[in-house]
């Protein structure tokens, strides 16, 4: 049985790691290099680093910074931000990266996953969706236009996942920041719709929150962001409440899991 992956998600302008509330307001938190110093010393399963105004500032995919981060992690990462190119994909994949993660340049040119997934394998290629609930359904919302697209999420998965998509971050735009939990309506649609797997992210505001997205939501792997930034040492207090809800992780042999409370806030005590 595979067993569910923990994902932080840390999301950059450039080299700051920001918090992100509601595709709106950003309020910066420190370096990408101490939060990827504080990940590999914790329980996670992967790192997803996202510099999510690379393409909207005509910059290319930090390669210096991934050599970098490769270095240091020891669980595999995936990178987003700035990505136009079968060029691009490879001098991350040769810079360190296992995995990359496109969206905005998939708008113009949806064949773009085919190719890059016939040169470098479906396995190195996630899609990343943003998803926005506005007036009755659930449409892509594009972050370089700050609007929703007129394009059905579940459509554009089903899209994704014949193109040669490996697996799809799933994001909600209308959950994001909100400390709300998973929007799991719109997790469940999409993780029904396709056979690849679906990262849930967007809305955890407490530990107990994650399992909803694979107990309601449906999906293989569970990331968050914002609050892997403020809690501290979160990642296991995550997999903590993750496994209390009967989910099957990869636990630390160096952790004791058992016996954790949390206080109002959702933070190990």
């Amino acid at each position: 049985m595979l067993k569910t992956r923990l994902i932080p998600c840390i999301v950059t302008k450039n080299e700051l790691v920001v918090q992100s509330f509601g595709f709106q307001k950003y309020l910066p938190i420190g370096n990408v290099k101490t939060a990827i110093e504080f990940f590999v010393n914790w329980d996670v399963d992967e790192i997803i680093i996202n510099d999510i105004d690379a393409t909207r500032d005509g910059r290319e995919p930090n390669i210096e910074l991934v050599k970098w981060a490769a270095s240091e992690c020891f669980v595999p990462l995936t990178v987003g931000g700035g990505i136009k190119s079968i060029d691009h994909i490879r001098q991350l994949l040769k810079a360190g990266a296992d995995k990359v993660s496109i969206n905005a340049v998939l708008y113009e040119n949806l064949p773009f996953i085919k190719e890059a997934s016939s040169v470098f394998g479906s396995q190195c290629i996630t899609v990343s969706i943003d998803a926005k609930f506005e007036n009755g359904e659930y449409l892509v919302y594009s972050y370089l236009d700050q609007k929703t697209i007129d394009l059905d999420v579940v459509e554009w998965a089903k899209c994704v996942e014949k193109q040669g998509a490996g697996e799809i971050l799933l994001n909600s735009v209308n959950r994001d920041g909100s400390r709300l939990g998973y929007d799991t309506d719109l997790l469940k649609i999409v993780s029904d719709a396709v056979s690849i797997p679906v990262i849930a992210l967007g809305g955890i505001g407490r530990f107990d929150q994650l399992a909803e997205g694979v107990t309601k939501g449906g999906c293989q792997a569970l990331s968050a962001a914002n609050i892997f930034q403020h809690v501290e040492h979160s990642t296991i207090a995550a997999k903590s409440q993750m496994k209390e809800a009967g989910l099957n992780v990869r636990l630390s042999s160096n952790v004791k899991y058992e016996d954790f409370e949390l206080d109002l806030l959702g933070r190990p005590y």
